[in-house]
C-alpha cells in the first residue's frame, strides 16, 4: 500500500486553526452508524471522496469545457486545455442534434445545426475519436457530458 501524508489542519488567513476532519456529535450509535456509512472518515471503507478535502490538494480545480464542430476539433481543444495537467477532467459540450438524439445523416434540414454550439457526435466511432488518447479508466480522467 502506498502511504499518503496529508496536512490535517488548514490556517485561516487570521490565523485560526481548523480540523479538516470533524466528526459529527450523535445521540445514539444509530446517527454515528449511518453517518459511518454514508461518508465515514477519509481511509475507510466505502472509500468515497466525502466531503473531506484531501485529493489533489496541490492542484488547482479546473475542468475543460469544449465542444464545437466535429470530434476531431474539440479533442484538439482538449488535449490543448490539459496539457501539463496531472488530472484530466473533460466536460464536453454537445450540439443540439447530438443532445436530442438526432441522426444527420437522416435529416437534411438540421445541418445547420451540426457543430453549432457544441461538438457533434453521431455514432460510436466518433466518441472513440473524440476521447482518443485520453486514458478513460484512469482516475485522474472525469468526462461529464452536458
Amino acid at each position: 500500500f502506498e502511504e499518503i501524508r496529508t496536512q490535517l489542519v488548514t490556517t485561516t488567513l487570521s490565523g485560526t486553526k481548523i480540523r479538516k476532519v470533524a466528526l459529527p456529535r450523535y445521540e445514539d450509535h444509530g446517527e454515528i452508524l449511518r453517518w459511518l456509512m454514508l461518508e465515514n472518515v477519509p481511509g475507510s471503507f466505502p472509500y468515497t471522496a466525502g466531503v473531506f478535502a484531501f485529493k489533489r490538494e496541490n492542484e488547482e480545480q479546473t475542468r475543460m469545457f469544449a465542444g464545437e464542430g466535429d470530434p476531431f476539433r474539440t479533442k484538439r481543444r482538449f488535449k490543448l486545455l490539459s496539457e501539463g495537467m496531472p488530472a484530466k477532467r473533460l466536460s464536453t459540450a454537445f450540439d443540439s442534434v447530438t443532445l436530442y438524439g438526432a441522426d444527420p445523416a437522416r435529416r437534411p434540414d438540421i445541418y445547420g445545426k451540426v457543430g453549432n454550439s457544441g461538438v457533434s457526435i453521431a455514432t460510436l466511432e466518433d466518441m472513440k475519436v473524440l476521447y482518443d488518447g485520453f486514458d478513460l479508466c484512469d482516475p485522474a480522467t472525469s468526462v461529464s457530458m452536458t
